[in-house]
């Protein structure tokens, strides 16, 4: 989902040595990012990236595009069969600093479809910056992200994250994951937002060619801050679960 919660393009954590590219093919069972439901009903999300040849000593920078399609409309309340957003996004690397540091900054353009016509197509604008560092086999990352445009322009949002993988065999791995963030509106309620638990297995079944299995759920840290939909918020959905395919070049 974005993306399935935090994962697929975060700007720029997912930034990697080689100047390589890859494509994705993601079918949820809903829409769901920083807890905040988008659809409750199945999406299309495909992605692509792509490595900008730079020297190494300089780091490595990757560019890439994400894009969510509705499939269901959320009760009526969304279009079917049509795209909804299309993000932008660009992440780079910095060189190794500290010895198991990783530390990289990202810029994501969030672009909302309006059919309509009626306000033009709107867009959020948002830098990050991240750190990722490893503790006896887990992956540990903090990353801030500030919006500089758009509905979000003001607003911080801090995310730390554990993941863990499991190699089962050459072809199939498995990995967990968990999440807790916190948000400063620029206007509105403050505190911890949302927090989730994830696991998924992936199998390489073609060079090049992979294909997963995830389930994610997504937790209210503090109902005063990410509001039931029920009482005018965003959160509705609990649970999300995909079908991934994933292509490296």
């Amino acid at each position: 989902m974005k993306k399935i919660i935090t994962t697929t393009i975060a700007a720029g954590l997912m930034v990697s040595g080689a100047t390589a590219g890859s494509v994705t093919a993601d079918f949820a069972s809903a829409y769901v990012f920083r807890g905040a439901t988008f659809n409750d009903e199945a999406v299309f999300q495909p992605g692509v990236e792509a490595g900008v040849p730079i020297p190494e000593e300089f780091g490595s920078l990757a560019i890439g595009a994400w894009g969510n399609y509705d499939i269901g409309d959320y009760g009526g309340s969304l279009k079917s069969s049509e795209f909804s957003e299309v993000d932008f996004y660009a992440g780079y690397g910095l060189p190794t600093l500290v010895e198991g540091l990783d530390i990289s900054l990202g810029w994501t353009e969030y672009t909302y479809m309006d059919p309509a016509g009626a306000g033009g197509i709107p867009s959020d604008k948002e830098g990050s910056l991240g750190l990722g560092f490893g503790v006896a086999d887990v992956a540990l990352g903090a990353t801030a992200y500030y919006g500089f445009g758009g509905g979000i322009k003001g607003t911080t949002y801090l995310e730390f994250t554990a993941g863990y993988d499991v190699e089962i065999d050459e072809s199939l791995a498995a990995s967990f994951g968990a999440s807790a963030a916190y948000v400063d509106f620029e206007d509105g309620e403050n505190g911890l937002h949302d927090g989730s638990l994830s696991a998924a297995l992936s199998y390489a079944f073609a060079e090049g060619w992979s294909a997963g299995i995830s389930g994610t759920y997504i937790a209210q840290l503090d109902d005063e801050v990410l509001v039931d939909v029920e009482d005018g918020g965003v959160y509705d959905v609990e649970f999300v679960g995909m079908f991934s395919l994933a292509c490296d070049m």
